[in-house]
């Protein structure tokens, strides 16, 4: 699987056997930790959780905790009963009123060329992360003005490490990642922009959903389908959804005709900002 994998990306033999690669692609071979309890830690309190992992490895939970058990420098420590090391994430708090920020990272604040397929999978699993310009700057700007921020992508979970590293040495705020589960030994290549489709639109409803009183700003690019998902999202919370910005992409526009399109089709609030630099989205989120 591996190999066609290889051949599928036309990488030479030093390409597929340098760290940046075999880095990318551990998590995609490695063995899921299923069927396994888990133990949560926050804030020196712990909680086993009533179910355990899926096939997957993946889990999910819900746990209501008094605020005041909480502060901004909380970490979440995540450990199974095997006796298998365990791992720590912060623990991202977002007050009941204020601005998020839902931004996408492919072709938005990261340079991926989701419009062909063998461009995309080069730049994710063989290339160096590369940033939109100038991108990092306004987003701290905005930051510093209070917005929260979110990081919503069809990107594979099993690339989160190098995503966050990504975000740190580009000096993206920190906020929280939402990121989407796959694995090369169920799927084909060829549905993978269609899986990377049918993921955000869920993850984005739910956010919204789960903060009422908050005001939300929604940035992504017109490569793929966000444009549409924004307005289909502002149409539902016309009251939440106060902007909306997609960067330009050359390979799949956003002409009048499309847009004149989801106007007439959403008919929303939340004016749509297509724009080409950074700088074009100023210094105020909303």
């Amino acid at each position: 699987m591996l190999k066609a994998f290889i051949r599928a990306l036309d990488l030479d033999e030093s390409t597929a056997k340098s760290a940046l690669f075999q880095d990318r692609i551990h998590g995609f071979l490695v063995s899921p930790i299923a069927h396994e309890r888990i133990r949560v830690s926050i804030a020196n309190q712990q909680y086993v959780l009533s179910g355990k992992s899926k096939s997957s490895g993946l889990f999910q939970c819900r746990l209501d905790l008094p605020r005041s058990q909480l502060d901004s420098h909380s970490q979440c420590t995540i450990q199974w009963d095997n006796g298998m090391r365990p791992i720590s994430s912060p623990v991202f708090l977002t007050d009941d009123t204020g601005v998020s920020v839902i931004t996408d990272i492919d072709d938005t604040i990261k340079q991926t060329d989701v419009c062909s397929r063998r461009k995309m999978l080069r730049r994710t699993f063989a290339e160096p992360f590369t940033a939109i310009e100038g991108m990092a700057e306004i987003y701290q700007e905005w930051a510093s003005r209070g917005a929260t921020f979110h990081y919503v992508s069809s990107s594979p979970w099993q690339i989160y490490d190098a995503l966050n590293e990504f975000l740190c040495a580009a000096e993206f705020p920190v906020g929280s990642m939402h990121l989407k589960w796959f694995r090369l030994r169920d799927e084909l290549i060829k549905k993978w922009l269609i899986i990377r489709r049918k993921s955000k639109f869920g993850v984005i409803n739910n956010m919204v959903k789960r903060m009422p009183y908050r005001h939300f700003v929604l940035v992504g690019d017109s490569g793929e389908k966000d444009p549409e998902m924004y307005a289909k999202i502002a149409s539902k919370y016309p009251k939440q959804i106060v902007r909306i910005c997609i960067r330009q992409i050359d390979a799949n526009p956003i002409d009048p005709p499309r847009l004149h399109k989801i106007y007439k089709r959403y008919g929303m609030i939340a004016p749509i900002q297509v724009y080409s630099n950074a700088k074009q989205l100023g210094a105020s989120p909303t």
